[in-house]
């Protein structure tokens, strides 16, 4: 084995920890970016709910008031938190892409090599046969 084909190995192997390590990442990120949707979905509810409760008059409107800004903060910061959620997914999908894609161009390298590698030795054999050939044939024509 040669030293190229070592290194080629040895690079397919840190790659493919690379594009492990990028996929773990992705399903972290995506499952934190559900996490934090749920949480603005949450805080959303939360401000109908009290909305219909006032409503009903079943508080006063004084309460709501006092009530309104923290809950529009707490749906605000839920929103911040699920945009920053996602962009986290999105940086996450593009790196598990592009390790994805450096294994898999390094595999292709490497294949083609040894395909390459193949070849040659299939070509040296059948060019060793057609020598042993044409020697059979030279001695049996002088034998004869």
């Amino acid at each position: 084995m040669t030293r190229r084909t070592r290194a080629l190995l040895c690079l397919i192997k840190i790659q493919d920890a690379e594009k492990s390590h990028a996929k773990k990442n992705l399903v972290l990120a995506r499952e934190l970016e559900r996490h934090a949707s749920h949480e603005v979905s949450l805080a959303e509810t939360t401000m109908s709910q009290e909305r219909a409760i006032t409503e009903q008059g079943q508080t006063e409107l004084d309460d709501f008031r006092r009530w309104f800004p923290i809950g529009l903060g707490a749906i605000d910061q839920a929103r911040e938190i699920l945009d920053q959620a996602a962009l986290s997914a999105e940086t996450a999908r593009t790196n598990a892409l592009r390790a994805t894609l450096r294994h898999k161009a390094t595999q292709d390298v490497f294949q083609r090599r040894a395909k390459e590698r193949n070849d040659s030795a299939l070509r040296r054999e059948h060019a060793e046969l057609d020598e042993l050939a044409r020697r059979h044939a030279l001695n049996e024509t002088f034998t004869y």
